[in-house]
């Protein structure tokens, strides 16, 4: 896994995994599965963070996307971080599911910048992009990225840090 200066992992905390209550929004949610992990929520006032780890399967990506858009739903403005660099495979449906919630509420999202493998975007990456609209932006470099989100959010270091994030109830989250 690669280092990172605003977190390394997605360990869960030595107490046991902490689940959200309807009412918490101080902490990032982890939702996880088999194949792989995704970490969301807000980062600072209008600066929405997700990280991508491993597979994104099917059932993940529409729980993950439901999720999204009761975040989304309510805000004014947004500014959308995405990490994907550590993504390593994803199925269409979990996807499509991202790309409509997107979609929907695209005239929120004043900005996108989307982390991609440093060899470059692929193909896939750049459809995405091109599917999302502008203004979005297809950055590689993690430090690059890293520093624009520091920017957007001055205290990152402390909501990216492993420890503090809850686990999302699976069961509940996909009922909403």
């Amino acid at each position: 896994m690669k280092s990172r200066s605003f977190g390394t992992g997605y360990t869960s905390r030595p107490s046991g995994p902490r689940f959200r209550s309807a009412g918490d929004h101080s902490s990032l949610e982890l939702l996880s599965d088999n194949d792989g992990s995704v970490v969301f929520g807000w980062v600072a006032d209008g600066v929405l963070f997700t990280r991508f780890m491993g597979g994104l399967n099917a059932e993940t990506g529409y729980i993950y996307a439901t999720r999204l858009s009761s975040l989304v739903g309510p805000a004014q403005s947004i500014i959308f971080f995405c990490d994907s660099s550590e993504l390593k495979n994803y199925d269409l449906l979990a996807r499509s599911a991202f790309a409509r919630v997107i979609l929907s509420s695209r005239r929120k999202f004043t900005s996108l910048v989307m982390l991609t493998w440093a060899e470059g975007p692929s193909p896939t990456s750049r459809a995405l992009a091109a599917s999302l609209g502008e203004p979005i932006e297809l950055l590689t470099s993690v430090n690059a990225f890293e520093a624009r989100l520091a920017r957007q959010a001055p205290l990152v270091s402390r909501k990216l840090d492993p420890k503090t994030w809850v686990t999302v109830d699976r069961a509940t989250a996909s009922a909403r």
